[in-house]
């Protein structure tokens, strides 16, 4: 008889297990029909998956290690290296979506300059944004803020550490989060500013183009919310952890 924990271990398992064959397909999808990765959008979608990717494989070694032996506590150095990774990656996916907003940004209201939108830039923001990424928990590794949870049988930052729970919801969410609603608001900005017939101007495809910008930063920070959303558990458990002093039993 399955408890409680193992069956929702396995639910998640499975979850993940979907996730990782989407992004798969994904990338399939992508190599097939774009040989040549020339498309700077495109790029920059490959890199957010990529990043989702890795965050869901992180995820599955993770929860095998709670469903099986726990092998990751053969090693505790190991193990905060996972916890860490899992972090890592998922910070990567929520700026990278500050680079996707950053380049529709660019498109419509700095369209005149090239060298903005040149293919080569961003793949250098790409690795900015992966070492951006990695440098901002260079302060959990200094503070060694990574520990074995007593319920689990992987290492992460605790929910019970409430400043360490605070500087991760800060770089995970609300930077990516404020950063792309500002992004969003700017756009929106300069196209109702440009719609007066004085700014005529602007062709037809051009305005189109820019509002098919602006609803795919609309559509990135709805996603975003949905995902803090998701994590309200977290801060949930951190007020708890508050209260009672303590979150593992």
């Amino acid at each position: 008889m399955f408890s409680t924990a193992t069956f929702l271990g396995i639910l998640n398992l499975c979850l993940v297990i979907i996730a990782m064959i989407i992004f798969l397909l994904i990338f399939i999808i992508i190599f097939i029909h774009h040989e040549e990765l020339n498309d700077i959008s495109l790029v920059l979608t490959c890199n957010t998956c990529l990043a989702a990717f890795l965050t869901t494989i992180t995820e599955f070694i993770m929860t095998i290690s709670n469903l099986t032996t726990g092998f990751l506590m053969y090693n505790l150095y190991i193990c905060y290296g996972w916890g860490l990774f899992y972090d890592i990656f998922e910070c990567s996916i929520y700026h990278s979506y500050c680079l996707q907003a950053l380049f529709r940004l660019c498109r419509v209201v700095f369209h005149k300059k090239k060298s903005l939108l040149s293919f080569s830039l961003y793949n250098i923001l790409i690795i900015d944004q992966w070492l951006i990424s990695i440098g901002l928990f260079i302060p959990t590794i200094v503070l060694k803020w990574y520990i074995h949870l007593p319920t689990e049988t992987y290492c992460l930052v605790p929910y019970t550490d409430i400043g360490a729970s605070i500087y991760l919801i800060i770089i995970l969410y609300l930077i990516p989060l404020v950063s792309i609603s500002l992004i969003y608001a700017w756009i929106t900005k300069f196209i109702r500013s440009s719609a007066h017939p004085t700014a005529l101007i602007i062709v037809t495809k051009q305005r189109q183009r820019n509002l098919r910008d602006l609803t795919v930063i609309k559509r990135i920070v709805i996603l975003i919310l949905i995902l803090i959303v998701l994590r309200l558990p977290t801060i949930i458990f951190i007020i708890y952890g508050v209260i009672v002093g303590h979150l593992y039993s």
